[in-house]
């Protein structure tokens, strides 16, 4: 599966009134994973499935999304829980 690790950033005014927690349980319902989240400066960032990059990025109260590098990321070699 292709992965990126992008950054998010949010935009406060915003038509649907999204806080950034709406934002960031918005992006995890995507399949992504929260890396970090800067509240100070409006910042996410998140490594998720690269091809749900478009529809983050289309999240109302989303400003823009970089995409820092993508990745292949070997699902058959994850071993099994016990």
């Amino acid at each position: 599966m292709w992965m990126s690790n992008i950054y998010i950033m949010v935009s406060q005014n915003n038509c649907d009134r999204n806080t950034l927690s709406d934002l960031c349980k918005a992006v995890v319902e995507t399949g992504a994973t929260l890396i970090a989240v800067d509240e100070h400066n409006l910042l996410i960032e998140a490594a998720t499935p690269a091809h749900e990059v478009p529809t983050i990025a289309a999240m109302e109260g989303v400003k823009y999304v970089r995409c820092i590098f993508t990745y292949l990321k070997d699902v058959a070699r994850v071993p099994a829980a016990a």
